[in-house]
């Protein structure tokens, strides 16, 4: 199995038989986004974690990472397979997504939150609020 990097927004996900990452990211959203015509992240998010069949099978294709692009899309069909996938997988597959999800806010929080000690000495001259980073 390919271990998952939370850093970078990834989770390891297991649906049938095959073990894989997905991760989220703004451009996985935006792809994700337009191929199932949501207009809200929170359309997504509702459609992605009822298991919606379409939805899934988007979502593996938008956010599934891979060590070598030339094998995304027997990696995808194999996924995809009606041997493989099943409704039994929507436990593990919402625990990624929420995994994948809450490591993508995060990050984007903390790189929202760094701030140098020049810009907080500079903020507490101008009189501006100070919060610790």
């Amino acid at each position: 199995m390919n271990f998952a990097n939370p850093i970078r927004g990834e989770a390891p996900v297991k649906i049938g038989a095959i073990d894989f990452r997905i991760a989220v990211t703004f451009s996985g959203l935006a792809r994700l986004s337009q191929a199932l015509g949501a207009k809200t992240i929170d359309e997504i998010y509702a459609r992605l974690l009822g298991f919606e069949p379409k939805a899934v099978a988007c979502a593996i294709r938008c956010l599934i990472v891979v060590d070598d692009a030339d094998q995304l899309d027997g990696l995808v069909a194999k996924i995809l397979d009606d041997g493989n996938i099943s409704v039994a997988d929507q436990a593990s597959w919402r625990e990624a997504v929420e995994a994948a999800l809450a490591s993508h806010i995060e990050a984007g929080r903390i790189r929202r939150d760094e701030q140098t000690a020049n810009q907080i000495a500079g903020d507490a001259v101008l009189g501006k609020p100070v919060s610790p980073s």
